[in-house]
């Protein structure tokens, strides 16, 4: 039979091997926590390198695109090595636009359009190597020509050159047609690509008193001002300087809450449509997110109640959307 010094041994044993056990598992949480938290902070850092990469491609692929345009002229086969060679470029950056939303390889995705930016190069070099030679060709087409022409003598051959002149003009103007339509192609392209995107816009009504004392309201009737405020996300193929959104607020009947005396008016989309929009907030942009970023209107009118829409648009395009309800 045990002795109760013994039992009490064996207690004080039992309690020993529990404190440590627990000591065991917290270490053990405490480890997984620093896991998992290591983990969140690469995965985003992994996010934040792939936008930026993506950004910096599609910049780098839409000028490489225009500085081959720039080398196109009145020589078909120049003009068709051209169209190849953006061809081969459009298959390279899908591929780095893969690798770059797969997120496997960032490291390689960058060394690509390091690769990229080589084979443009190399493009450019090929093209102007060319055309030099064609510079050649056409001076001694033209010395030859001027030669063929001291020897006719005849009218008909005269009115032969004159209509091969105006052909060659339409085919001229033709082509620089065309070459206008594709710049403003691309214009339109890299525009699009220095959109500033908006997020988290957020209306709150205020109640202003005769001393300018503001205090939050949710019913339409007691709502002097709105107050609108976004965050402006990081773009780093926009241009730094001052950033133009246009604010359209959409009342629950479906028209646009518009006072021209307050600021509001009407803007062209991208596509050429013309919007009437509330108000417009301006700020300095250096391609980082801005966040908070507010504006006070006061409409000076009886505001609807029910839900309203939200509309911000940049450079004609829509980049974020959102809405509020007043009773």
């Amino acid at each position: 039979m045990d002795t109760p010094n013994k039992a009490s041994s064996r207690w004080v044993t039992i309690g020993i091997l529990a404190i440590i056990a627990l000591l065991a598992l917290n270490v053990w949480l405490l480890f997984d926590r620093s896991q998992k938290s290591e983990t969140i902070e690469t995965q985003a850092a992994d996010l934040a390198e792939s936008e930026k990469l993506k950004a910096e491609l599609e910049k780098q692929y839409y000028e490489s695109l225009s500085e081959l345009e720039e080398m196109r002229g009145d020589n078909e086969e120049m003009n068709k090595i051209i169209d190849q060679q953006k061809a081969e470029l459009a298959t390279q950056k899908d591929e780095i636009s893969r690798m770059i939303r797969d997120r496997k390889d960032l490291t390689s995705a960058r060394g690509k359009m390091k690769d990229l930016e080589a084979k443009v190069q190399q493009y450019l070099a090929e093209l102007d190597a060319l055309r030099e030679q064609n510079a050649l060709l056409t001076q001694e087409n033209t010395r030859l020509s001027g030669e063929k022409s001291d020897l006719e003598s005849n009218l008909q051959q005269q009115i032969r050159q004159n209509d091969d002149l105006n052909a060659t003009r339409t085919a001229l103007s033709n082509e620089k047609s065309k070459l206008e339509n594709q710049n403003k192609s691309l214009s339109a392209k890299v525009n699009q690509a220095s959109v500033v995107p908006v997020s988290s816009i957020e209306v709150t009504g205020y109640k202003v008193d005769e001393k300018g004392k503001e205090s939050k309201k949710r019913y339409a009737d007691n709502i002097d001002r709105l107050k609108i405020c976004f965050n402006a996300g990081a773009n780093n193929v926009a241009e730094a300087g001052r950033e133009k959104f246009y604010i359209r607020l959409v009342t629950p009947t479906g028209q646009t809450l518009a006072v021209e005396d307050m600021g509001s008016g009407i803007l062209t989309t991208s596509e050429g449509d013309q919007v009437r929009f509330s108000v417009v907030k301006e700020f300095d942009y250096n391609k980082q997110a801005v966040d908070g970023s507010c504006i006070s209107w006061d409409p000076g009118i009886m505001l609807e109640k029910g839900l309203y829409q939200v509309e911000v648009y940049n450079k004609g395009y829509l980049t974020g959307t959102g809405s509020f309800k007043l009773k």
